[in-house]
């Protein structure tokens, strides 16, 4: 009986002093280690090391098939490279400057040929099958002998490439001879595998046709019309629909809606958001954000001068949020969905750490599905890979 009357008033002892302040010990987590150096503060950090290309990056593209594509234009070169950074094979292409990928695989390349009777250099843009190349054919028609009806006959020689990008089918499917000049800057797909280039150069004199345009193809390739939403005039002009040095164009995923981008020292918009409508009284693009709406004039995307030489744009869709990258401030800018700055933006001040040299004229955006933002970093010929500091886990 002591025995037990002892341990009761024990018992009785211990829950007393927890009432007045025993604590639980608090277990710190086990240190994170995935090869990013974190910051205390929300900021993008890099992860090392960077990934070396044989020439200069130019443009950089996250396929529909998960592999990263490069355009590499000092090589003449793209590069198809797989999600640790080695080149799986590569095809030779002068001068790529731009990429996209139906959903059909097919890679379309902005890029220069070789004019056979003028030996001059002119813009042109190619289209890789990489997994297929369609060569069905009607080979005849069939009678049949009871019913008297007739039916054609198909044949089907495709080929299949597996990804084979060294030795699949390309093809030029559009060039414009008559103007050497011309060099296709920006492509991208839209929902139904038709698409949009930017095309630019120096001689915007003609109102019908100057170099500078925005090009919509069909989902056969034909040239179907410009996007006159978009204007080219001789005189300049400063309303945030005019266009004068376009250096890229991006489709946002499954949607009309894309953003356009441009060397704005001239006192041209950097970066152009333009949304689809299709109603009764309108059918085209309208600019989201416009500061000549006096409710829009303060949206940061639009401020005037906020970008000296917009070259490429990548979308985030999971935070629903836009980078811009300035080749001139050698900067990513970012913005939410509805135009405004975000401070998780970066330049030459914060890439410039642990032996790493600062961003050089970037020329290259992506962003993969594993929340993982890449960089063209043209001037030390390098791509360079960031994440969130606070993103453990992507979702």
């Amino acid at each position: 009986m002591t025995k037990y009357l002892f341990l009761l008033v024990l018992s009785i002892t211990i829950l007393m002093i927890c009432l007045g302040g025993c604590e639980q010990k608090i277990i710190s987590p086990k240190p994170q280690s995935d090869g990013i150096n974190r910051l205390g503060d929300t900021s993008y950090v890099e992860i090392s090391p960077p990934w070396g290309v044989p020439g200069s990056p130019s443009a950089l593209l996250i396929g529909n098939d998960q592999l990263m594509y490069v355009a590499d234009y000092e090589n003449n070169q793209v590069h198809m490279m797989d999600a640790g950074g080695t080149i799986l094979m590569s095809r030779n292409i002068l001068h790529p400057m731009a990429l996209a990928q139906n959903s059909k695989l097919d890679l379309y390349v902005c890029a220069e040929v070789i004019n056979p009777k003028t030996l001059d250099t002119m813009g042109a843009i190619y289209r890789i099958n990489l997994v297929r190349w369609d060569t069905v054919y009607i080979a005849g028609i069939k009678i049949d002998t009871l019913l008297h009806d007739t039916s054609y006959v198909y044949r089907d020689t495709s080929y299949f490439y597996n990804h084979n990008i060294a030795d699949a089918h390309m093809r030029l499917i559009y060039s414009e001879p008559a103007r050497p000049q011309r060099r296709f800057t920006g492509i991208g797909i839209l929902p139904r595998n038709g698409f949009l280039v930017a095309r630019t150069g120096t001689d915007n004199s003609s109102f019908v046709d100057p170099d500078t345009r925005v090009l919509r193809f069909k989902s056969n390739e034909e040239y179907e019309t410009p996007v006159g939403d978009l204007v080219t005039r001789a005189s300049g002009g400063t309303a945030i629909t005019d266009i004068r040095d376009l250096t890229g164009l991006m489709i946002f995923p499954s949607s009309n809606d894309f953003i356009l981008t441009q060397n704005s020292s001239q006192d041209a918009f950097g970066a152009i958001w333009m949304v689809y409508y299709e109603t009764n009284d309108f059918i085209g693009w309208k600019p989201k954000y416009d500061p000549s709406i006096s409710s829009q004039s303060g949206t940061d995307i639009v401020r005037p001068r906020r970008f000296l030489n917009a070259t490429a744009a990548a979308y985030d869709k999971r935070r629903r949020e836009i980078f811009i990258l300035d080749s001139g401030l050698d900067s990513v800018v970012k913005f939410s969905i509805t135009g405004q700055f975000k401070s998780e933006s970066f330049g030459k001040a914060n890439t410039a750490k642990n032996g790493l040299p600062a961003l050089s004229h970037p020329s290259g955006i992506a962003y993969s599905n594993d929340c993982t933002l890449y960089i063209a970093d043209t001037g030390n010929k390098l791509i360079r890979r960031f994440r969130l500091s606070t993103q453990l886990q992507c979702n």
